[in-house]
């Protein structure tokens, strides 16, 4: 990692020059490809590529590449491959340069997050980024091979990264479009990746109650527009394909991969149960079409469970799907591996597991290649040691992407100094009442981190039994540990801390209580020229007055206030104002700043007028407010790079 490290910040190797680097050691691969083959029983070229080389040729001569036997892949990579009969190696270069657009693409994705950050720490992150690229795409032996072997894993891979960026800016339409008549078209596995871009273009998160989570989904239109055009696309290349090569073209690149058997041996502990019920096509069936049973309940799951963060999404969810495929070989790791570089920054491992883990996933591959080593080359009977070996493979797979769910979180964000307190202290209480942590109400992974329980401190105990928080106080040590808070984080929009006035709560208001009170606040603020925090209402453990006057231990669902319901009631108190005859302190073109989970993840922050942000879907809770006072150009340098 360090010399990686070192190899990236040395000022004579530009991300151009890496690249170039990266790819003439793919054409060393190439060339060496010739030797091996010529020297070894064991050929460096992937069988598979003679397969494509073989149908362009067949297509060159006005044939189909599905008189090719096993061709199943669209006929446009034949097409695509029709230099090979004149140029060998044509179709390994071809996927080495798209290895490089991946890289290419990568960095495109990261200017987002790298746009937001400036001097040192952009430095700091631009270098991170190409670590990452590196690290994981362009110096991993695994994907460097496959390409170079002749497996167009690549351009898939550049095609699924081609989809992220068209999503991340928000051409939608186009992204679907590129999903349908591209990256299903090429192979089909990115279909699996239509629930969690469903849920991403929907207001799903923002909802608390199952109902409005159900209607969220239902008048979800973006959503179903999504599918529907990939679908369509997707058709329309398919319906093109069969008008030329007909019934033959569906059977082998489409209906083949649903009802494919493998019994040749493979990672997937299938084969071997495929090849002894063989002669059984009804149990034979069962088995192939019962595969995909968990890989669809992991794909929705997966789905509902990270759709707010797509490139983490669609690693765990073709990790998943790649581990319970009917048929797992060396180049169907390259379709996880391909989102690496855009979340290894948000995977939590100590070194220590980081390199356990990746230890058990190389090992338990080596002992299943030893054994196919000796089936194929040594005529050894090992056919049952493989099933095993795959066995174990799949178990090491299923702990690899377990752990990967578990890595991401913020429970790290105590100081160090805290840690220490909260590991010696008599008791640690959670204050749960006026924020909440980026795992939720639940309690469970900080216990897991702090190593001992926590007390939850909510709504009741807050206010009403404070006493048994500073029970013992008087004779222990009592100590106040500083950490980050809301107050002193706004400053990730780039207003200046020191320009801020007093800070506001804005309130839910009822249909019979909608106070103004902070209104005269914000308008101090904006005469001084101050910026104003506005800090939005939180209800948790509320009670009905009913359920309050029995004593009944009945509380409401936990609702959030988000920007927009700020922005919205902000812009009533104005009108409302101006039907005094007062001058309101801003209207409905006043630029703000809305920000959601702050320090998460997945934290958001527009800019925009105040009309647009009464509008505005900023997703899951906590949301705060920021209404800016008189504003530095560096300031309004940082906010317009926030605009949507």
């Amino acid at each position: 990692m360090q010399c990686v490290r070192s190899f990236v910040k040395n000022e004579t190797f530009t991300r151009n020059r890496i690249l170039l680097v990266a790819f003439i050691a793919r054409v060393t691969l190439i060339l060496y490809a010739h030797i091996h083959d010529y020297l070894f029983k064991v050929n460096f070229t992937d069988i598979d590529y003679h397969v494509f080389s073989d149908a362009a040729k067949h297509v060159s001569k006005g044939g189909s590449p599905f008189d090719r036997a096993t061709y199943r892949y669209t006929p446009a990579l034949a097409w695509i491959l029709l230099p090979v009969v004149n140029i060998p190696d044509y179709g390994k270069i071809l996927f080495c340069i798209f290895d490089i657009i991946v890289a290419l693409l990568y960095f495109k994705i990261m200017e987002n997050d790298l746009n937001k950050t400036k001097g040192d720490d952009r430095s700091e992150m631009e270098s991170d980024q190409t670590i990452n690229v590196v690290l994981y795409w362009l110096a991993n032996p695994l994907t460097a091979i496959i390409s170079a072997r002749g497996n167009a894993e690549s351009i898939v891979s550049a095609v699924v990264l081609l989809n992220i960026v068209l999503l991340q800016k928000g051409y939608w339409k186009s992204a679907a479009l590129v999903h349908g008549a591209l990256a299903i078209q090429l192979k089909i596995y990115p279909i699996i990746y239509l629930p969690s871009v469903f849920l991403s273009l929907s207001s799903f998160g923002a909802e608390k109650d199952i109902v409005s989570r159900a209607k969220s989904l239902v008048t979800n239109w973006k959503g179903f527009v999504y599918v529907l055009i990939t679908l369509i696309s997707f058709g329309v290349v398919v319906a093109f394909f069969f008008q030329i090569y007909g019934q033959l073209f569906l059977d082998e690149y489409l209906i083949y991969h649903i009802k494919r058997r493998d019994l040749a041996h493979n990672f997937s502990p299938y084969f071997y149960l495929l090849y002894l019920y063989e002669l059984n096509p009804t149990v034979s069936q069962l088995i192939g079409l019962g595969a995909f049973i968990p890989q669809l309940v992991l794909t929705v799951f997966f789905a509902f469970k990270h759709y707010d963060d797509l490139p983490f999404c669609w690693f765990i969810t073709t990790f998943a799907f790649v581990t319970f495929n009917k048929v797992c070989t060396s180049q169907y790791f390259v379709w996880y591996i391909v989102l690496l570089p855009l979340l290894a920054h948000k995977i939590t491992f100590s070194r220590t597991r980081a390199l356990t883990l990746l230890a058990a996933w190389f090992v338990t591959q080596g002992i299943w290649l030893l054994t196919a080593y000796l089936f194929e080359f040594q005529g050894w009977d090992t056919f049952f040691l493989m099933f095993l070996a795959s066995c174990l493979f799949l178990v090491t797979n299923s702990m690899v992407f377990y752990l990967i769910g578990l890595g991401l979180g913020d429970v790290e964000d105590i100081t160090v100094k805290g840690l220490n307190i909260v590991k010696n202290c008599a008791r640690v209480h959670l204050e749960a009442y006026t924020s909440i942590l980026c795992y939720g109400l639940d309690k469970t992974n900080l216990e897991k981190f702090y190593g001992r329980e926590v007390i939850e401190a909510d709504r009741t105990i807050v206010e009403q039994e404070s006493d048994a928080i500073l029970k013992g106080a008087d004779k222990e040590d009592v100590r106040v540990i500083h950490n980050a808070s809301i107050m002193n984080a706004v400053g990730c929009c780039g207003l200046q801390l020191y320009n801020f006035g007093e800070t506001v709560s804005i309130v839910m208001w009822t249909d019979e209580w909608q106070p103004e009170s902070y209104y005269d606040k914000i308008a101090l603020n904006r005469q001084r020229g101050m910026h104003t925090l506005c800090l939005l209402d939180i209800k948790t453990k509320e009670q009905t007055v009913e359920n309050m006057m029995r004593g009944r231990k009945i509380f409401e669902p936990a609702r959030y206030q988000k920007c927009s319901e700020a922005a919205s009631q902000l812009l009533t108190i104005c009108e409302r104002r101006k039907a005094k005859g007062e001058e309101c302190a801003y209207n409905e073109n006043t630029m703000v700043v809305g920000l959601a989970r702050v320090g998460w993840d997945n934290q958001k922050i527009v800019y925009c007028s105040m009309k647009e942000m009464s509008e505005m879907e900023m997703g899951e809770p906590l949301h705060s407010l920021i209404i800016p006072g008189e504003t530095h150009p560096l300031e309004v340098d940082m906010l317009e790079t926030f605009k949507p």
